[in-house]
């Protein structure tokens, strides 16, 4: 998507749209709040008001998406916590919410207690990692045989120490047996990249797809054992023999902890059939957005296994907000 179609999209997601959990006029008269823990325009936030007005559709309340950037998402995510499990609270939030849970000693809120899960919108197979256009290096290998023969001099960019850039970047140092510059920045790294200023980074393989479509970046690999629809053409890091590198990219809906069960799923099913809108499908195709499917109870399991993985692996790579 060119910038100028990008900043019209903004302009119009940026009002309020709306939806909701569901009896006629009285409900109609309800708002739905649903909170992002990052900046408006960004990404999340323009997915999330793509989600709501697909849910005004289908529910035919009133929705505001309310942008609270901060602290690597840990103040909006607080915001949700302590809110009232009733259905007009939502967090739209992505797999950074459960690796703050590990990173962070000391948060206002037990992530795995004070929220429920509702359902997954988006899941990639993982990153790609993403150079500038007129970088040096051609291929993954000339990359790593650089990192070698420099430890420490290429630099990467993420959006924050113990943000999932951070980690699926210190997780491939790990495999591929280099030492990289990590630059952290407090929201996108994309701009210096662009500009040359950094050597890589990254990010999710669907947004990746995007820039290398419009001759912004150029992508050495993606992360996993396998190739990534998003980019078909560009290798594994396991096809390369750098095993280990699997950390998913996702985003998920979450509401307060203490929502009754009826009510979680109830929600989930009214997000499933959003999903099918066929604006709401459009906007996810434009932004290489893979849609999922999945249960209430499916999702809940998957951001265990997910605080699980995180409370294994963050220590063993040495990141930690101390």
């Amino acid at each position: 998507m060119n910038a100028v179609k990008l900043s019209a999209a903004c302009l119009f997601l940026l009002a309020v749209v709306s939806a909701g959990p569901g009896s006629a006029q009285a409900q109609s008269q309800q708002v739905v709040r649903i909170v992002v823990p990052y900046a408006a325009g960004a990404p999340t936030d323009i997915a999330a008001r793509q989600l709501a007005e697909a849910l005004r559709k289908v529910t035919g309340m009133n929705y505001i998406v309310d942008p609270k950037p901060g602290a690597a998402g840990t103040i909006g995510s607080g915001d949700v916590a302590k809110s009232r499990p009733d259905g007009y609270t939502l967090l739209y939030t992505t797999g950074g919410h459960t690796s703050n849970a590990t990173f962070y000693s000391k948060l206002p809120y037990d992530t795995a207690k004070d929220f429920t899960a509702i359902s997954m919108i988006s899941k990639s197979a993982g990153f790609a990692l993403i150079v500038p256009k007129t970088s040096r290096y051609a291929s993954l290998e000339e990359l790593i045989a650089a990192a070698k023969a420099t430890p420490e001099k290429l630099s990467y960019g993420s959006s924050g120490v113990g943000n999932t850039t951070h980690i699926v970047a210190a997780t491939f140092e790990r495999a591929a047996g280099v030492k990289l510059l990590h630059v952290p920045y407090k929201a996108s790294p994309l701009n210096d990249l662009r500009a040359g200023m950094i050597d890589m980074t990254f990010i999710g393989s669907a947004a990746a797809s995007l820039l290398v479509r419009d001759g912004e970046a150029r992508a050495l690999a993606v992360t996993g054992s396998e190739r990534d629809p998003f980019l078909p053409g560009v290798p594994s890091t396991a096809e390369r023999g750098i095993k280990g590198v699997d950390v998913p990219a996702w985003a998920g809906v979450f509401a307060p902890g203490g929502m009754a069960p009826e009510l979680a799923r109830k929600i989930n099913g009214e997000i499933a059939q959003a999903k099918k809108d066929r604006t709401y499908v459009e906007a996810s195709r434009l932004a290489n957005r893979a849609i999922v499917d999945m249960p209430q109870p499916e999702f809940a399991a998957f951001v265990q296994d997910e605080l699980d993985r995180y409370r294994r692996d963050l220590p063993a790579l040495g990141i930690t907000s101390e």
